[in-house]
């Protein structure tokens, strides 16, 4: 393991340097024969942009030669699927590097370009804070209209027993996930599903079209929020319960079972 470190941080340094440099190199030039012509700073501001979208383009290249990712269960330290998944990584840390993914995040189009050249599958209009982190993109959907508030932290992976375990995200459109909404791997969102602040979604979750996740609710493992339902603040619905559609949970309930806690809609 301490090998792997070390030459994971080798490859970072290398790709870094590689990828910044030609970045460096085409905005370089963009401005300097831009100078000629306009003012300095115009040109400057051009070259910059110039270089961020080269930048863009040389990840997106790159992790389009890579091994695609399935959901599933990896050894590590071996295997395609683990080693691409190493590498994507390592492309998304390159290109997120603070800062430079503040104004990446700034703006719709680079922010689309980014996020779609990391093999994420969203919308043009979806709308995601700057402090957002999504950390398989490859692994991530997100429909039209749907929202990632400030902080929220959308994971596609765990480490298991020596095994590195991957499943796919999905937002569906018009869904709201408020400030500091950690969302685990395997996870389905509907449409116009409200989550909000500090929800906690873990591993396998479903929720159905139209629920509302109240702040602080933990929702646990593989369990099931159908459509239309309401769960109050601070609330938690344990391992694998099944809430059926219409459900009101109280702030501050527990549904450890299907039946516990939790009351149809009338």
């Amino acid at each position: 393991m301490a090998l792997g470190l070390i030459v994971y941080d080798l490859l970072y340094m290398i790709l870094s340097f590689g990828l910044y440099g030609g970045a460096l190199v085409v905005g370089g030039r963009v401005g300097l024969e831009l100078s000629r012509w306009v003012p300095w700073p115009l040109a400057f501001l051009t070259g910059g942009l110039a270089a961020l979208v080269s930048l863009i383009f040389e990840v997106a290249l790159l992790t389009a030669c890579m091994p695609r990712l399935k959901p599933g269960r990896y050894a590590l330290m071996k295997g395609a699927v683990f080693y691409g998944w190493i590498l994507r990584s390592l492309l998304r840390r390159i290109l997120f590097l603070p800062g430079l993914k503040f104004v990446i995040f700034s703006s719709n189009i680079l922010r689309y370009c980014a996020l779609t050249g990391l093999g994420a599958k969203i919308s043009f209009t979806t709308n995601i804070s700057t402090d957002a982190d999504l950390f398989d993109p490859a692994l991530t959907t997100l429909g039209p209209g749907a929202t990632l508030g400030a902080r929220c932290l959308l994971s596609g992976h765990y480490i298991e027993e020596g095994m590195l375990v991957l499943g796919q995200i999905k937002v569906g459109a018009r869904s709201l996930l408020a400030v500091e909404v950690m969302v685990g791997p395997s996870v389905t969102i509907g449409e116009r599903v409200t989550v909000k602040g500090r929800a906690a979604i873990n591993v396998g979750v479903t929720i159905g079209d139209g629920a509302t996740i109240g702040g602080d609710v933990g929702l646990d493992v593989r369990c099931t929020v159908g459509a239309e339902s309401e769960i109050g603040n601070c609330a938690y619905v344990g391992p694998r319960v099944e809430l059926p559609p219409g459900t009101r949970l109280a702030a501050l309930a527990r549904a450890e079972s299907t039946t516990s806690s939790a009351a149809p809609a009338v």
